[in-house]
């Protein structure tokens, strides 16, 4: 078992100075792995939220809400530092964490439930503890003389700049709300794209707001001796709750029961494994209804009313794309959308730039989006074809996705109904209702990655 204390306040070497006493008597202040939690350029965990939450009116943030935020903030930093390969199957962690909390008798009574969907959310073992926090991490001495003005807005939407949540922006703004769209940027140089974004949408519906509040988080190496520690895990499952845990305690400033939403595919969020090989490894468990589910009864059981929803739960991509692709805010900025899993990366840039995020084409989120866009443009506009592509390609890291999502369909045309139902409840708990509703979704979009490959004859081969 790997052992992680989160310590806010302090340093690493004025903490271990201290030797305050471990919630384990049996570990040893040599394993643990020490992560500190300041708002200053020495800190192991960093985040610019508190900053937002000071321009929002918060000299000092409600605790159960920065509570929250310092829990995703914590696992995000773990999930982050910890490289799956020190384990023995290099793939399932065993991760022992304390962290320290406002509000600890409240906290106390889930810390079962956190690490039941820890362990669903980045398929390791987790066993999550509690202690009183002896400082505030969103508290400012002085008042502040600038401020976000938030007023008229009526919920917070996840925003990470790709084509589902720019659908899901445009489909509340049609309904007549006002959004705070959310992002966290990982990379940097997509906040000037999301925020060109926003500027869009307030053109296209002037009666209406749209504000975009775009946060940073980090986590550098752990205080500890032993240099294995100090590589990073690229898997970063627990990168979506920290997102959903910064949208909620932006909800709760703006309101008690101000819901926040977090737009996402159904056949995405589903997370079916596209190989045996692979068991959806790599991809997010953030949407799934048993995930969703689970933290929402658990943030109501400390007292947060902020409802976590995705009303895309039961929808394609292609289908999301085609409820708003006659909108003007649709037609003007889709194309720049990022839904690349590695934008920023230049080997996989097709121009070979690290200038500007572009969506390289055959990692598996970009299959999924060429394939949601076949009402919208030509495939006569793409630069190559798939079967072009892999003949091409010279490295097979590169075109491993395209290759998966081949072999997915390959098996879905021998599949029967009740196959596809048995791999839907692999996913993850579900009740008869979802497991129809989802098995109509992924019949459809592996009917719409058919289609996509359908003019394609070079590819029949590959299926």
């Amino acid at each position: 078992m790997m052992y992680a204390r989160v310590f806010m306040g302090g340093q690493p070497n004025e903490i271990l100075d201290k030797k305050e006493n471990d919630v384990d008597p049996d570990i040893e202040w040599n394993d643990a792995y020490i992560l500190t939690l300041n708002r200053d350029s020495k800190s192991t965990i960093y985040s610019g939220l508190p900053n937002i939450w000071y321009h929002l009116g918060q000299q000092r943030m409600n605790s159960i809400y920065e509570d929250l935020f310092v829990i995703g903030l914590s696992v995000f930093a773990l999930d982050k530092r910890i490289s799956r390969s020190l384990f023995l199957d290099s793939w399932t962690r065993k991760i022992e964490v304390s962290i320290p909390v406002l509000e600890r008798d409240k906290w106390d009574n889930c810390k079962i439930q956190w690490s039941k969907i820890l362990s669903f959310l980045t398929g390791d073992e987790w066993k999550v503890s509690f202690r009183q926090a002896t400082t505030e991490y969103g508290s400012h001495k002085n008042k502040n003389r600038k401020y976000i003005d938030l007023s008229g807005c009526d919920c917070v939407s996840l925003f990470s700049g790709g084509l589902d949540s720019y659908c899901g922006a445009i489909k509340l703004l049609q309904e007549g709300h006002s959004p705070v769209l959310v992002g966290h940027n990982e990379y940097p140089k997509l906040r000037y794209i999301q925020e060109q974004f926003c500027e869009n949408f307030n053109e296209c519906f002037p009666s209406q707001k749209s504000v975009f509040l775009g946060f940073t988080a980090g986590a550098r190496a752990p205080f500890k001796t032993d240099e294995q520690l100090c590589r990073v895990e690229n898997t970063s499952r627990g990168r979506s709750l920290l997102f959903l845990c910064a949208a909620v305690s932006i909800a709760g400033i703006m309101g008690k029961q101000v819901p926040v939403y977090i737009p996402e595919n159904g056949f995405i969020g589903l997370n079916v494994a596209l190989t045996n090989g692979r068991k959806g490894s790599c991809s997010t468990r953030t949407t799934h209804p048993y995930f969703l589910n689970s933290l929402n009864e658990l943030i109501a059981s400390v007292g947060i009313q902020n409802h976590i929803s995705n009303f895309f739960a039961f929808n394609t991509k292609r289908e999301i794309v085609n409820m708003v692709s006659e909108t003007d805010a649709f037609k003007r900025c889709y194309k720049n959308t990022i839904s690349c899993s590695h934008p920023c990366v230049a080997r996989y840039n097709r121009v070979g730039s690290r200038e500007y995020p572009v969506n390289c084409g055959f990692c598996y989120p970009c299959i999924i989006r060429k394939s949601s866009l076949q009402d919208v443009e030509s495939k006569e506009n793409e630069v190559r074809k798939a079967s072009e592509f892999i003949e091409a390609e010279a490295d097979k890291n590169k075109s491993a996705d395209l290759f998966a999502v081949l072999s997915s369909i390959h098996r879905y045309k021998n599949f029967s109904d009740k196959e596809i139902e048995r791999l839907i409840c692999c996913t993850g708990k579900l009740d008869f209702e979802e497991v129809q509703a989802f098995k109509r979704v992924y019949k459809q979009g592996m009917n719409d990655l058919i289609e996509y490959f359908s003019d394609d004859s070079k590819i029949e081969a590959y299926m």
